[in-house]
């Protein structure tokens, strides 16, 4: 492939592009956490030009097999070899770096795994977006779909347009603008929901116990979702529940025991349901709230040798404990609750957690493009494997479809912990309504 090529318009390839197909290949090679074939990668390559090709129009693409030797050397030529020849041979249908991106996301998608990714520029924003709580423009509600794909309000934000307008925690939304939502995803929904600061949006509401629907008119603001929220409930007990592993997990949980203890709090119930997890890093922070002294997480990359990375010393002093879990709490939520549970310093309650027992980290390429790359596997400091098994809760209590997350009385795993930490000298909370929010 030759840099800067003077072929015909769109063709010309920069020395950007040229480091950006090496780091790609390099990237994958060196840091995953298994050992992969270099046949793999060219076969992966191949289909990700081809799939290129067949994209801006060519019906039959002409891509060559390739070949390198099994130590990996040759694999950046062939793949440069072949993309060069497609740039000649299809001219102003390619945009090299595009083809270039495209062959690297078929080396990602050739490990058949589906936590490695290439993330373009806005790909990345949005990624990092989700982590890092970054504002947009919406009314303030958590939405879940039940059984039958009704949107249910889970929950409500503080001084936001929802709760300004009355809308409370069991609400069911029947339209957005005048659309149906029943049967629709929860990113269809998402996209009702959301729109640019200051615009109107019009929703229909079903309220328990109230006769007609209501319909409410609010004013989309800059909404950041809190990564964790907190209250005392009656009797003493703390409740805590994190939504995902940001940046600031770590201290934001550290900071909300620390309220709840000098509000009262005797016990904590810490709600990992519906988080799939985030920044390792975050993950090991928050454990570390818990676990005193010793491993929190044993990591294994594709050198087989097993690392303990170990709790930071900056636990609170330990106190009854449950942790909620369900098929949703996945990557950091299994890495806290297995370091905790199995020191014996709390209780599981909910149904079995989704089981992802790797790591990925981050890598930057040159064009402000990122891989993602699952770089390791880790096990519980007992050395329990939960990748593709999950953590079985000691307490096995199955949600409802009408469940109100985080309200006694309609929260049936939530009542089920209350009930655990009822001997350890804490009254059960009386049962609350769900417009209690």
């Amino acid at each position: 492939m030759a840099v800067g090529a003077p072929a015909r318009a769109g063709s010309e390839v920069s020395i950007l592009d040229v480091v950006e197909l090496d780091m790609g290949y390099t990237t994958i090679a060196d840091n995953y956490y298994r050992n992969v074939p270099p046949a793999v990668f060219l076969g992966g390559a191949r289909t990700g030009i081809v799939a290129y090709l067949r994209g801006q129009g060519v019906s039959d693409p002409q891509v060559g097999f390739m070949h390198a030797r099994a130590d990996g050397r040759g694999v950046v030529p062939a793949i440069e070899q072949q993309l060069g020849k497609a740039i000649d041979r299809y001219g102003a249908r390619v945009v090299p770096r595009d083809l270039i991106h495209s062959a690297i996301r078929g080396e990602v998608a050739a490990l058949n795994d589906p936590y490695s990714v290439f993330f373009d520029r806005s790909e990345l924003r949005r990624f990092t977006s989700a982590l890092d709580g970054t504002p947009f423009g919406g009314i303030g509600i958590v939405v879940a779909l039940d059984a039958a794909k009704h949107a249910m309000t889970e929950e409500v934000f503080s001084a936001s347009p929802a709760e300004r307008a009355g809308l409370i925690a069991g609400d069911r939304v029947l339209a957005v603008d005048g659309t149906p939502v029943d049967g629709l995803d929860s990113a269809a929904l998402a996209r009702l929901l959301r729109g640019r600061i200051g615009t109107l949006v019009r929703i229909d509401v079903e309220r328990s116990g109230a006769p007609d629907p209501l319909h409410l008119t609010l004013t989309r603001a800059a909404i950041t979702p809190p990564d964790v929220r907190e209250r005392l409930l009656p009797g003493g007990i703390g409740y805590v529940a994190l939504r995902t592993f940001g940046p600031n997990a770590g201290q934001q949980i550290h900071a909300a025991l620390a309220r709840l203890r000098a509000d009262g709090a005797r016990a904590t119930i810490f709600d990992l349901r519906g988080n799939g997890g985030g920044y390792e890093t975050a993950a090991l922070r928050v454990a570390s709230a818990f676990v005193a002294s010793g491993p929190i997480v044993l990591t294994q990359t594709n050198h087989g040798r097993r690392t303990a990375t170990d709790a930071d010393g900056s636990a609170l002093p330990p106190q009854p404990l449950v942790i909620l879990v369900d098929g949703d709490s996945a990557s950091g939520s299994e890495l806290v609750t297995g370091a905790i549970a199995d020191r014996g310093l709390a209780k599981v309650v909910g149904t079995r957690t989704f089981g992802k027992g790797v790591v990925q980290s981050m890598f930057p390429l040159p064009d402000g493009c990122a891989l993602k790359v699952t770089t390791a596997r880790y096990f519980t400091p007992a050395g329990h494997d939960i990748d593709r098994i999950g953590i079985t809760p000691d307490v096995v209590v199955p949600e409802p479809p009408d469940a109100v997350r985080g309200v006694p009385g309609h929260d049936p795993q939530l009542d089920a912990a209350l009930t655990l930490l009822a001997p350890a000298g804490v009254s059960t909370p009386p049962v609350a309504p769900a417009t209690n929010r």
